[in-house]
């Protein structure tokens, strides 16, 4: 069994997201591949470079004002998913301006996501 690195747990989970690129005035209106209180993954139709600095609104399930934070971009790789013709980036976004109060919803949710995992499987 592999060992866990991270220094959070995560879960995969579609949220909606707004990414906002500034040095080209991007906006990419995607949704999480999955969600830690250090940073998320995406898929966006442009590849970012490395160390980019993105601006980031994330909506959590269930709430109506997103969380605002800013992000550096971590990792990005190419995918081809099939019946897409347009290249796509897997894309790693880690938070690094969050206040408290936001990045303690995110584990909060996260938190109650795995729990709900773990009743569901004992169900």
């Amino acid at each position: 069994m592999p060992i866990e690195k991270r220094k959070f747990p995560r879960v995969n989970i579609t949220c909606k997201i707004s990414v906002v690129f500034a040095d080209r005035l991007l906006v990419f209106n995607t949704h999480t591949e999955n969600v830690s209180a250090a940073g998320i993954r995406v898929i966006l139709q442009e590849k970012l470079n490395i160390s980019t600095m993105v601006d980031i609104d994330l909506f959590l399930l269930g709430k109506e004002i997103p969380l605002r934070c800013k992000g550096r971009v971590v990792w990005a790789n190419e995918i081809t998913p099939v019946g897409i013709r347009h290249r796509l980036f897997d894309t790693g976004i880690e938070f690094i301006e969050i206040n408290d109060y936001n990045r303690e919803e995110i584990i909060k949710f996260v938190n109650d996501l795995l729990a709900q995992e773990r009743r569901d499987k004992v169900s």
